[in-house]
């Protein structure tokens, strides 16, 4: 299992990009947001509301990923595109860095399997009593996780913290020297695109009529997002082979997704997460390729394949106290 090697054919071929699926990738999200949108202003409506929020947090999910992709420079096959669409058109309408995203994630994908990979902190504490689990979700659904994600974003692209998506609060040294060394970083990392963007959705709802409308988006990213988000993190990593192996086919996981599931939690088939780890550098579209590579070879262990993406937080959770971490 561990000596399983693609042949540079197969390699070749699933590392193939292409601007237009690219483009047709980050459409899709954008293509979420104007329906959204639309929906709202079109029918004003309780029922319409919900649902404009539920589109919202899909399209905000896809922009998380759409970043990763960019990170991996596997968006597009233009270097100068992928870089660009990335944090402007994906990264930074979440208040997101790709450039920050991409030095961070690359040392996740180095350090993958040791103790010290930055991201086992969000994973190593599984299985957890289901109470536990609980209480994480609430604090996603109460807003308190979203909120303290918002300052935390700002305090990165100011440069106060370092950029790290873990809950890790580390302060960058040497600090910016004053308000105005602060400022500086801020707009040297795009952190006033961020704001722009939040400016020009709210703007573009008023001049329809309907600028409270920007609320549904606020609303989707402090409180359903993180939902997502904590989702995605568990299915991805947690309560898998041997978290502790370098061999990516036994420290990440590969899920079946039902659309729901696709739409929220794992977009542009993120939950071919073994696959990405396996090979890095393969676009989005092409994980499903590479997926039934790997299952045709039975080179993927049971404990990290699953049938449906949200079933695997029953592994996740244990009522027997043994079974717990210590």
């Amino acid at each position: 299992m561990s000596h399983f090697k693609l042949t540079p054919e197969q390699r070749a071929a699933l590392n193939t990009k292409s601007n237009w699926r690219g483009s047709l990738e980050v459409g899709k999200d954008w293509s979420l947001i104007l329906l959204a949108f639309a929906l709202s202003l079109l029918w004003p409506h309780p029922l319409t509301f919900v649902v404009s929020l539920l589109l919202l947090a899909a399209a905000q999910a896809g922009f998380a990923i759409l970043q990763h992709e960019a990170a991996h420079r596997s968006l597009f096959a233009s270097a100068k595109l992928n870089d660009f669409i990335g944090e402007y058109l994906c990264a930074q309408p979440i208040l997101q860095s790709m450039p920050g995203y991409r030095a961070y994630h690359m040392t996740h994908h180095r350090l993958a399997g040791t103790v010290d990979d930055p991201d086992l902190i969000m994973t190593e504490q599984y299985p957890v009593a289901p109470s536990s689990l609980k209480r994480k979700l609430w604090r996603d659904a109460s807003g308190l996780t979203g909120l303290k994600s918002v300052l935390g974003l700002m305090g990165m692209a100011a440069g106060y913290w370092r950029y790290e998506l873990t809950g890790r609060v580390v302060r960058v040294e040497p600090a910016p020297h004053g308000v105005s060394g602060y400022l500086a970083a801020f707009i040297q990392n795009n952190g006033h695109i961020g704001l722009l963007w939040q400016v020009v959705m709210a703007a573009t709802l008023s001049a329809l009529g309907n600028g409270w409308l920007y609320l549904l988006w606020l609303t989707a990213f402090i409180f359903i997002l993180p939902i997502c988000m904590r989702i995605r993190q568990i299915a991805d990593h947690a309560v898998v082979a041997e978290p502790l192996s370098t061999n990516p086919l036994l420290h990440a996981r590969t899920s079946n997704a039902r659309w729901y599931e696709k739409l929220w939690f794992a977009p542009h088939n993120e939950h071919y997460h073994l696959e990405h780890h396996f090979m890095p550098t393969a676009p989005c579209w092409n994980l499903p390729k590479l997926h039934a590579i790997l299952a045709k070879e039975g080179v993927i262990p049971a404990e990290n394949q699953s049938d449906r993406l949200l079933s695997i937080l029953q592994r996740a959770t244990t009522t027997n106290p043994a079974a717990l971490p210590q």
